[in-house]
């Protein structure tokens, strides 16, 4: 589903829309009493969540409206303009994860993004990463989980970020929330806004490398995780090829 198009966007700003989660709030009588949006855009939104395993308030289960609209069929204008030239491995602990089926190229085409399960957990590392680079480039995905893990999972979270700041040649912490709407919330089931900042502002200064990123929401935070994945991507490719050029080079001047 184009979650870039026009009503999608219309229906994102007048539901509130911050994560998929949202959604779970709003009913198909909510959705269908907005002018110009019909059953066919319902339906399209319902399938669209059903993969994630969310529905509609008081709606059907997920696996029923997997079973009764089956795939959804591609939109005018939205055939995919190319493959993504690697291949995204996902954790297999996270629940809700990312489907990079809404990544666009520069000319607004949808791009097909390969994506994998695989227990990166068992590694000590993050969320995501490629196929082929996992201990050298890593996401750590975090949403409202991030304040009980500066407090309840306090030492795991460091110890995790302090593997991929040693380890990892690019890592980074993507948090599905704006730095403002951190600092506003009292945090009453978790640690305090004023313990969440200085933390985060600490262990930026610990580690190095590993930098943060606060999104607007979770659809900005799954476009965010895709781009530093492909421009780190991009940047190991570069120095492979550079590094494989000044071998040739070497081996040619070398005497016989």
């Amino acid at each position: 589903m184009n979650l870039r198009s026009k009503i999608m966007i219309r229906l994102h700003s007048l539901f509130r829309i911050t994560e998929l989660q949202s959604w779970s709030r709003v009913s198909a009588a909510d959705i269908l009493s907005v002018p110009d949006v019909g059953k066919s855009t319902l339906n399209k939104l319902r399938l669209h969540l059903a993969h994630r395993g969310i529905v509609l308030r008081g709606d059907n289960p997920p696996a029923y409206w997997l079973e009764i609209l089956g795939q959804p069929k591609p939109e005018p204008g939205e055939c995919a303009a190319g493959i993504c030239p690697f291949t995204i491995v996902i954790d297999t602990n996270e629940t809700y994860p990312f489907a990079f089926d809404s990544i666009f190229d520069d000319k607004d085409q949808r791009v097909v993004v390969s994506t994998m399960r695989s227990p990166l957990y068992l590694s000590g590392l993050a969320d995501y990463t490629i196929k082929g680079f996992e201990q050298d480039i890593a996401i750590e995905r975090k949403a409202d989980d991030l304040e009980s893990s500066m407090s309840e999972r306090r030492d795991i979270f460091e110890q995790e970020l302090s593997r991929l700041n040693d380890c990892c040649q690019h890592a980074w912490v993507v948090v599905e929330k704006q730095w403002s709407e951190i600092l506003g919330d009292d945090h009453r089931h978790g640690a305090r806004a004023r313990s969440v900042s200085r933390t985060v502002i600490s262990w930026q200064v610990k580690y190095p490398g590993v930098q943060w990123w606060f999104c607007a929401g979770r659809y900005h935070a799954e476009q965010v995780a895709f781009r530093l994945l492909e421009k780190a991507w991009w940047n190991l490719m570069r120095s492979s090829a550079s590094e494989a050029l000044s071998d040739v080079l070497t081996d040619l001047c070398d005497p016989v």
